[in-house]
């Protein structure tokens, strides 16, 4: 079933869940894992998306469904929407999300009501109820999903253990943390702390941590003229190959071809 709404459109299928063509939609996507292995290729590899993950899709980024598993559910939305959302939040430079794969409460709360309510409501075809949702997620990519726009990761709603867990690695993240100082810190071991980040963000403790050292580089990169080697050791990168790698995984794009698609639009 499509839901076409003005600003936007939600899908939601249940069959035909195997491979399927390339594509390059001029919007932005949520794509939803409810039950998990949902399976998808960029350009740069495969990417999985876990049960209650979601992976969120710039404009025209080249990708193709590998598999979902007994539910598909994506969101669209136009990018001028976007961008209004973003002005409104007075973030006023190009919305471009990460591309990764991780899971954060307010968002599941949106999901999970907005599939029980189309599940409750196959033949709307168009609602007002439905357009104040797209708003509503609008606001919520641009406040809580990584990318470009962003000077921070916000931690809002996660369990209190996992939030001051955050905290302390936000306070001191451009030290070498590894995993076990992190157990420490959280006052678990090891492989509970991994079972535990994991299950809750979507993502793995150092692999959390590398995302909020990349974020965190993004305001030196775009607006100062220091040297990419410079600022990755600035903000944690261990060398400048490993912060050219991530952020070409996230963005698809070197830290100096964003640096220049900022400086010339």
């Amino acid at each position: 079933m499509i839901w076409q709404q003005t600003n936007g459109l939600f899908l939601q299928r249940f069959d035909q869940l195997g491979e399927r063509s390339w594509r390059e939609d001029f919007s932005y996507k949520l794509i939803f894992s409810p039950t998990g292995k949902g399976r998808y290729q960029t350009k740069f590899g495969d990417m999985s998306i876990e049960e209650g993950a979601f992976l969120l899709m710039n404009p025209t980024a080249p990708h193709k469904q590998l598999h979902a598993f007994q539910e598909k559910f994506l969101v669209e939305l136009h990018p001028f929407f976007i961008q209004e959302a973003a002005a409104e939040l007075s973030i006023h430079a190009p919305v471009e999300f990460a591309e990764v794969s991780y899971k954060h409460p307010l968002f599941l709360q949106w999901l999970s009501f907005v599939r029980g309510y189309l599940t409750d409501h196959q033949d709307q075809s168009s609602d007002l109820l439905l357009d104040h949702a797209l708003t509503q997620l609008a606001v919520l990519m641009v406040e809580y999903g990584a990318g470009s726009h962003q000077v921070d990761l916000p931690v809002s709603r996660y369990s209190d253990p996992i939030r001051q867990l955050m905290a302390v690695l936000k306070e001191g993240y451009t030290t070498g943390w590894t995993l076990d100082d992190m157990a420490v810190a959280a006052q678990v071991n090891k492989y509970q702390l991994a079972h535990w980040f994991k299950r809750e963000t979507g993502l793995a403790p150092y692999s959390w941590l590398q995302l909020y050292r990349l974020i965190r580089s993004q305001p030196d990169l775009l607006y100062t003229t220091e040297s990419i080697l410079t600022l990755a050791l600035k903000h944690g990168f261990s060398s400048v190959s490993s912060y050219h790698a991530l952020f070409k995984k996230m963005y698809g794009k070197t830290p100096t071809q964003l640096r220049r698609s900022y400086q010339h639009p």
